[in-house]
């Protein structure tokens, strides 16, 4: 006779493909760029010159990560859900204690857990201080029904200020992730928003001063013709560059990258360079879904440290069975992405 927990599996499966799931299996190296049959089907897998060297799967993180440096360590802000704890419970259950994490990598220590009821969070260090970005998830609002972005801050990683409302959604929208940056002259924020004037998680970019007051900038826009999503922002020399999670079809998925001079008119690389690409060879929970072929690779971040460049990202399947994984490049971030925009001659 099925046990109940073998019976509610299966009575539920449409939820189950959407579980994020909790596994603590040991490293495992990937491999590189390799092509598989499904690769082969336009994405840009076949692309020998990127330089990105896949370096494999963080055990115990599974969702969106910022890798930053403070006071000369290497820190990780981990988003996390405690649905992980009980993986047969969907995705929103008890989702006002999921929350995100700051982790020395190092020794591979939890510092802190800023706020709970919060997601999306990422990070920018300014002044000796690091300010996290996070979506509130409410208290009556159904799961992600997100209004508001706020602020917190902390000289030590351990004590923080409360939570500042630094942005509110126009017109009802939704709002989803966020990144920051500085230009030299003022600070630049990326947000997702599913303002029904466009394609859900549209990017949007405000601009600042001090971190806390924000104003839209008129006319910057991307993503207003194409899926788009899992956004990160940097500014390197004279450009800003934006990572988003490209859709290929058959729900198959990619990082790409644009840049833009003003924030209004943008550049995209070429369609065979993608940033990071997946690898369908690699199973992203070979203990509960052995079947399960990575089908994705997406909300990159990433940072300068000791003279290289560390990207976090997420692999999967976009539909439940996630890992959380890491590439190197030997040079700086702006030298990164020169590659991806240099001419071919």
């Amino acid at each position: 006779m099925l046990s109940k927990r073998l019976i509610k599996m299966v009575g539920r499966t449409f939820v189950l493909a959407k579980l994020l799931v909790l596994c603590s299996w040991v490293f495992v190296a990937l491999p590189g760029f390799s092509e598989s049959p499904s690769q082969a089907r336009g994405t840009g897998a076949r692309w020998n010159g990127n330089p990105l060297v896949k370096k494999g799967v963080i055990p115990g993180a599974y969702l969106e990560a910022t890798p930053f440096v403070f006071k000369d360590r290497l820190y990780r802000l981990e988003n996390f859900r405690k649905q992980h704890e009980t993986p047969d419970e969907p995705v929103q259950y008890r989702f006002h204690e999921d929350g995100f994490r700051i982790r020395d990598v190092e020794r591979d220590r939890v510092i802190s857990i800023p706020l709970l009821n919060h997601y999306f969070g990422t990070a920018i260090v300014w002044n000796d201080r690091v300010y996290v970005f996070s979506g509130y998830l409410g208290e009556d609002e159904p799961w992600w029904h997100i209004r508001e972005i706020v602020m917190i801050s902390s000289t030590d990683l351990i004590t923080w200020t409360a939570p500042k409302v630094v942005i509110r959604s126009e017109d009802g929208e939704r709002l989803f992730n966020t990144s920051v940056c500085h230009d030299g002259t003022r600070f630049v924020m990326l947000y997702e928003s599913d303002d029904a004037r466009w394609p859900k998680f549209t990017f949007k970019y405000w601009q600042s001063n001090d971190l806390v007051s924000w104003r839209p900038i008129s006319g910057a826009f991307y993503g207003t013709d194409k899926y788009v999503g899992g956004p990160a922002l940097y500014h390197e020399g004279a450009w800003y560059y934006t990572l988003y999670a490209h859709a290929l079809g058959d729900g198959r998925f990619e990082t790409r990258i644009t840049r833009s001079g003003d924030l209004l008119t943008w550049e995209d690389a070429p369609e065979d360079r993608p940033f990071l690409t997946y690898d369908y060879e690699h199973r992203p929970d070979p203990i509960r879904f052995p079947e399960v072929r990575e089908l994705s690779a997406s909300d990159a971040e990433l940072c300068a440290y000791q003279g290289k460049t560390v990207v976090y990202f997420n692999g999967g399947d976009q539909r439940g069975v996630s890992d959380l994984q890491w590439a190197e490049y030997e040079g700086s971030p702006e030298e990164l992405f020169e590659t991806y925009f240099a001419s071919s001659d």
